[in-house]
């Protein structure tokens, strides 16, 4: 009787005795085989691009991964290249990113404020994080909030820790079909701010708008307390047809580094034709760019900060016109130090890459800001390989029927887990 042994030497014997595989035997013509596989799948991945809808967000990728890919994916017929970022005089002027006191994390704390009829507790310490809806001041919009709510990000958080995180709504005014207040729609929304009292009303052209200005007055009313007064390290916007993981966000967040000036969003949607910015799904702003952006806005006209231009693309826009970051300025002049010329990218005025080209570096040489991408961690429903893990955006979601159903089955019961160290900051009264 053979052993195990004796079977296994002659089994490994006959298998030294087999014809070696095709693809050794025949490596060029393996390699021809493989090539004429390969031409078919190119060919309809470049066909993807140039024709399709989402071919955009396969260029958009391809450019965040290496500039190389963009003359092997090259751009599709998305229209022509479109004029470069404007030059706001009024955000260079601000105080660098880096120049502004940043607030310090600590368990809550509460005041009372308001009459003797009718004061209330407030959180005053500072967030990790402000998430700011956008909606609309419209009869309609009360339905989304109210779901919103019922499904907030504030359940994905452990109680000790829910003051570290601010949800609120931004929203414009009522007006009437003449121009002026609608008073019946405004008393409305009083009572919801009396009940809830999560609403930032801000004055804009219209009553509400989009591209002529709300992104920028929100901006400015963050930046000088008049939506709350609460510092964060990281404020956010996201669009109410926008589903976010905040478990995955903050895990995120906690990763960088808060006193380094950051932009963040997803730049795969984005128009490539224009220059490099982050699509208004989500979009993120360290607590020193919200300061710097918010005394720039400050000074400009009502006139620039009205001019109809896509908000996303208007802040990617606003990016390019930051102060320099003190690597690229010169001493003054009554301060005796001479200096060496500075580099050409320390140039304000040099013109930014702009229109099917790569990203523009990160961190930047002259500003020292991080664009951090999340790239395929935030997309739209309807692009099949990109995860959304952090969020995703669809038309579907408009409705609150797709807008639960996608928090549902992504987000409901996901607990976020924080750090050991945060819990320094944790509030010690609450279970």
């Amino acid at each position: 009787m053979q052993t195990a042994t004796n079977k296994t030497y002659a089994h490994f014997s006959t298998m030294r005795l087999l014809p070696r595989p095709r693809l050794r035997q025949h490596p060029r013509r393996s390699l021809l085989a493989a090539g004429f596989l390969l031409l078919p799948l190119l060919y309809l991945t470049f066909w993807i691009v140039e024709k399709t809808k989402f071919g955009r967000w396969y260029w958009n990728y391809a450019a965040a991964i290496h500039p190389v890919l963009l003359y092997i994916m090259p751009p599709g017929k998305w229209g022509s290249i479109d004029r470069p970022p404007r030059w706001v005089q009024e955000i260079h002027d601000a105080p660098w990113m880096g120049e502004w006191e940043l607030p310090e994390l600590s368990p809550p704390v509460f005041e009372r404020r308001g009459n003797d009829e009718a004061q209330q507790e407030q959180l005053t310490t500072p967030a990790l994080i402000k998430l700011h809806v956008f909606s609309t001041a419209f009869p309609g919009a009360r339905a989304k909030r109210d779901l919103i709510r019922r499904l907030s990000p504030m359940l994905n958080i452990p109680v000790p820790y829910r003051h570290l995180v601010e949800l609120k709504f931004v929203l414009g005014h009522a007006e009437d079909g003449d121009g002026g207040v609608d008073e019946a729609v405004e008393a409305l929304l009083a009572e919801e701010q009396n009940e809830r009292g999560d609403l930032i009303r801000l004055r804009i052209a219209h009553g509400e708008n989009m591209n002529e200005g709300k992104t920028l007055d929100w901006i400015r009313a963050v930046g000088t307390g008049q939506d709350g007064g609460k510092e964060a390290w990281w404020l956010f916007k996201v669009d109410d047809d926008c589903v976010l993981n905040i478990a995955k966000l903050l895990d995120t967040l906690l990763k960088l580094d808060h006193h380094q000036p950051h932009y963040l969003g997803t730049s795969l949607n984005r128009w490539p034709g224009y220059h490099h910015h982050f699509t208004g799904m989500s979009m993120g702003f360290s607590w020193g760019l919200v300061k710097t952006l918010s005394a720039g806005i400050g000074e400009m006209t009502r006139e620039a900060i009205e001019t109809t231009w896509d908000e996303d693309v208007l802040m990617g826009e606003l990016m390019f016109c930051l102060p320099s970051a003190p690597t690229c300025r010169k001493h003054p002049p009554y301060s005796g130090i001479s200096d060496d010329p500075l580099p050409d990218y320390c140039n304000p005025h040099a013109p930014p890459p702009w229109g099917y080209l790569p990203p523009p570096p990160s961190l930047d040489p002259r500003t020292h800001l991080v664009r951090y991408d999340f790239l395929f961690r935030m997309s739209d429903k309807g692009v099949w390989w990109a995860s959304g893990e952090v969020a995703r955006h669809s038309k579907w979601f408009k409705p609150l029927d797709g807008y639960e159903r996608e928090w549902e089955m992504r987000i409901k019961d996901r607990m976020w887990e924080p750090p050991t160290w945060l819990e320094l900051y944790a509030d010690p009264e609450a279970r």
